[in-house]
This record gives C-alpha cells, structure tokens and sequence, in this order.
C-alpha cells in the first residue's frame, strides 16, 4: 500500500477509536458503564483495548521514510518524539484526572496515547519549513507555554523536598541548558529519557506489590465503596497537615474539623429566610487546638498554610459522593460533556501534528519502541490514579495534583522507602522535563534558521523560568500551547494552500485562539466547551480562512 494511503487508513482507524469513546456514553442505556471483572467497559477500552490496537494499526500502516544513514545519524528521533508528549505535566495531569473521577477522563486518556499516532500516520505532519511567520512565532509560542507549563509540575514537586520555587526554576532551567551541552557532546541522549521513564514506573510497581492488587482491582474496590472517607490512618486525621495552596472546601454531611493553626476561619453557609436561600460568610477566630462544626452544604475557606485536622471515617471535601460517582459519573451522559471531550481530542491532536513532527530516518523497529512506550506510560499515569484515590482518597486536599499523586509513595510505604521513592519520582520528572526541553529545540529549528534555533529556544526557556515564578495552572497552560499550536500552525497546514492562503489561516486561527481565550470567562454557559478548549472553534476557523482564501484567488485567476 502506498504511504499515503496507508497513513490515511491509519487516521480513519485511529479517530473511530477516538469517536468510540466521545459516542458510547451518549447511547441509550449507557453501555459503556456495564462492569467487567469489576471495572467499567467503556475504561477496559479507552486505556486498553483502543490503544493496543492504536498501536498495531501505527506499526503495521507505519512506512518508513529517509535513507539508512539518516536512521543511523538518528538513533533516538523515537525516544525524543516520547519526550516530547510524555512530559511532566502531561503523565501527572492524567494520574489527576483518574484520581479526581473527572467526566472527560476516559477521552483524556484516550487522546494522550492516540495523538502520537497520528502525528505518527499523517502525511501532514512530515517536517517541513515553516509556510508563514504567523505559524512561526505561534509555534514558538506554543513552545514557550508547554515549557512554562513543565516547569511549573517541577517547581510544585520541589516543595516536597524542601526547595523554594525560585531555586527550583533555576535549577531546571540550568538542567535544560546542562541537556544542550550533553547532546551537543554527542552523549547518549536517550539514557536521559529511559532513566526518566524508569523512574517514573518503579514507584508505581514498588506501591502495587505493597498493596498486593493490580490497578484494575483497585478501580474495581474504589467503585464499589459507599463514601470516599477518611482512614484510620491518614495524617489528616492523626497530626493533621498543612494546606499547600489555598482552597475553598464542601461538606456533605456534618464535619467537625479542628484548627492546628491560630486563625481566622470563614464559613459560607446556606440560609433560608422568608422562603427565599441566601448565601452568608461568617468568620471565627480560632485558637490551636479550637474546633468548627460544620453542616452539609456549608465551605470553609482556607488559606495556603492553615494546619488543620479532620474526622476520621468522614467524607473527603471535595471528593466525588461515592465510589460509583467516581466511577461513572452521571455528567458523562450529557451532550456538555460530549463537547468538552471533543475540545479534548481537537487541541490534543492539533497539538500533536503541530509539536511532533515525523522525523526522517525513523526505522520501522524504532516506530515500534515510541508507539508500545506512550501507550504503556498512560497506561501507567492512569495507574498512579487509581492507586491514589484507592489507599488515600485525600491525597489532593489542598495540594497540586501532581504533588499528591507522587507524595502516594510516601503515605503508602515505610517512611525511608516511601521518601526515598518520592526523590525518584522527583528526580524522574526532572529529567523528563529536560528530555522535553531537548525534543522541543527540534520543533523551534523546524521553523527558524539554523543560526537563530539556539537562541530562540534559549530565549524560551529562560522566558518560562522567569514566568513561573507567578504560578498558574500547569494543565491549563499545556492546553494553551497545544490550541494555539493547532489553531495558528496544524489547521491551516491540514487544510493545504500556499504560503499566502496559509498566511490568512495562521492569523485568523491564532487571533480566533487569542480572542477566546481573552474573553473565555465572560462566555454563556452553553459555550463552556469553547471557554475550556478555544481550538475547538479556532481551529475550524483557520481551515475554513484556508479554503476560502485559496477558493477566492483561484477565481480571479
């Protein structure tokens, strides 16, 4: 079969794997949450069935392109294309969002391992110099926002070892640029990315052996729980802890919590008066060791650094209702839901064509080593998930999720084994933050000169250290790299053209991406999906800005 068309059979497999998982919580009866060996069909598919056959479909449609010797002069072109998708934000981001039972999960999951492949399979996605300026400088945008988002995970993380987020941005950055003179020296650069990747997998096999069951069974006990609660165990019952970031927490039923630290505590209650409800704040001041009831309904806000101690056998704030709200929640079977898992697969995938291009002198057995890699590091993210919210279902409260999914090892294990192992996964990350860092040069020499690809990639790493010092949402702002890169530089590029069609399409994508995002807030309700993921609009309008332009000038020919 010729490439292209084999490539495009690929894409037509891939995206009915994708479909399949956006349609079948929408049919009737819901069959997707019908239970085998304990664990939802439509999870069996999404994190197992859908990416092994990905993954076939990728290796058998795969063909290979470039001459022997450019395989031979790149040897670790699969390992950087790994790199640069499976990056700190990324693995923890999906290991969240299993955790937190969040609606768009499975599609999450889905996209994560399935993008690749198609960047993979596209005929699109073949390096070539950038058509315009606009996607140039929206691809190094993208850039800066994926480093920025990177080095933001790194920067949480340290705090569990006790360093400031300044010195932590520092050191990554250094790291980064530390990576340059390693390749440049001709080291084997891709023993930085399996170390990483080793790293990342062996806490998660050390704390599977100590709570002796497979990922599926911990799925399988966590959906069939009445309540996420509390265990006899937890530091937030016994010593109690410190909240990381601020944050407002529900109660569903009646809690009394006690403050650790001396305080003002405020309440946000519910109250009906003369038949109509209102909303009223109260605050208490709180000495160490005082205690505040509270009723359900009722939120206490607290702030960053408020030590604090729960019941223990009550429900987690915050947590989902129960097992099977966890398991299957009921906003998976609206069309809102739907929309949104579409905004996913559009800003992952555009993403993807834009930031992984397919590198000449890939080998067959090569391809094969990147496809069986990303699907197995999703595979284990959404592991790190279900583990977490199965032996310590309060493990986010009032952290950053990917600080309380890598601090599992620690509550799980024996204190020295525990944080010796939560090193490893702060180390591990480090350096896939770096391999990513590395992998991304790549997509900046794609659209500038080889004499200026250095400084502008050393420009953006600098720039992202300096921005995190203000810290945002890292999964935010990767979903911001991603929709500008599909918007501004894969959706016109897709839609074909010459340089001035493309031209029109870059700008019409990257100012539809930049206007939503700026305006996202202000939105209807009904356009939440487009708030969340402004490619979903931005990208179509780029293509569309494509085909009429090239339409138009074809006429006055």
């Amino acid at each position: 079969m010729p490439e292209t068309a084999a490539g495009r059979v690929g894409v037509v497999v891939l995206l009915v794997l994708l479909a399949a998982v956006v349609v079948v919580p929408l049919l009737p009866g819901d069959p997707g949450a019908v239970r085998l060996a304990g664990v939802a069909v439509l999870w069996w598919f999404a994190a197992g069935a859908a990416p092994v056959v990905a993954t076939l479909t990728a290796c058998a449609l795969f063909r290979p392109r470039g001459s022997v010797a450019a395989a031979r002069a790149n040897p670790t072109a699969s390992l950087r294309a790994v790199a640069t998708w499976a990056s700190p934000v990324v693995l923890t981001a999906v290991a969240a969002c299993v955790f937190a039972g969040a609606p768009e999960a499975p599609i999450l999951v889905l996209t994560v391992a399935v993008a690749p492949l198609l960047a993979l399979l596209a005929p699109s996605a073949d390096p070539a110099p950038s058509l315009n300026r606009v996607a140039g400088l929206a691809a190094g945008a993208a850039v800066g926002l994926v480093l920025w988002a990177n080095l933001g995970v790194v920067a949480d993380l340290a705090r569990l070892a006790g360093v400031p987020r300044h010195a932590a941005l520092t050191l990554s950055a250094a790291a980064a640029f530390f990576g340059v003179g390693w390749r440049a020296a001709r080291r084997p650069g891709g023993a930085v990315i399996l170390a990483g990747l080793v790293g990342v997998v062996l806490p998660l096999v050390v704390i599977g052996a100590t709570v002796a069951i497979p990922p599926w069974t911990a799925w399988s006990r966590t959906a069939s729980r009445a309540a996420l609660t509390f265990g006899e165990g937890s530091v937030w019952v016994t010593d109690g802890r410190r909240l990381e970031r601020s944050a407002t927490l529900v109660f569903t039923e009646p809690h009394r919590v006690t403050a650790l630290s001396p305080g003002t505590y405020r309440v946000i209650e519910e109250v009906v008066e003369r038949d109509a409800p209102r909303t009223v704040t109260r605050e208490w001041y709180l000495a160490a060791g005082d205690a505040l009831t509270l009723r359900p309904g009722d939120r206490l806000v607290l702030e960053a650094g408020t030590q604090v101690r729960f019941e223990r056998g009550k429900r987690v704030p915050n947590s989902a209702a129960s097992g099977v709200a966890w398991a299957e929640p009921s906003e998976r079977r609206s069309l809102g839901t739907a929309a949104h898992a579409l905004g996913v697969v559009l800003t992952l995938v555009g993403g993807s064509l834009a930031l992984l291009p397919r590198p000449r002198g890939l080998t067959w057995r090569r391809t094969v080593a990147g496809s069986v890699l990303l699907p197995g590091l999703t595979l284990a993210a959404v592991s790190w998930g279900a583990y977490g919210v199965y032996a310590a279902p309060e493990l986010a409260l009032g952290a950053a999720p990917a600080t309380g999914l890598v601090e599992l090892s620690a509550l799980v294990l024996p204190a020295p084994v525990g944080g010796a192992l939560v090193a490893t996964s702060i180390f591990a990350l480090l350096l896939l933050f770096v391999a990513t860092a590395l992998a991304l040069r790549g997509v900046i020499a794609t659209h500038a000169k080889p004499e200026n690809a250095d400084i502008a990639w050393g420009g953006l790493v600098v720039v992202a250290a300096v921005a995190g010092l203000w810290p945002a949402d890292p999964w935010r702002t990767w979903l911001a790299g991603c929709g500008l890169a599909a918007a501004a530089v894969a959706a016109p590029r897709l839609a074909g053209g010459d340089a001035r069609s493309s031209l029109v399409g870059s700008l019409a994508g990257a100012a539809a991406f930049v206007g939503l995002t700026a305006v996202g807030d202000r939105l209807p309700a009904w356009a939440g999906s487009v708030a969340a993921y402004p490619a979903l609009l931005a990208a179509p309008l780029a293509w569309m800005a494509v085909r009429a332009e090239t339409v138009r000038r074809a006429r006055r020919v």
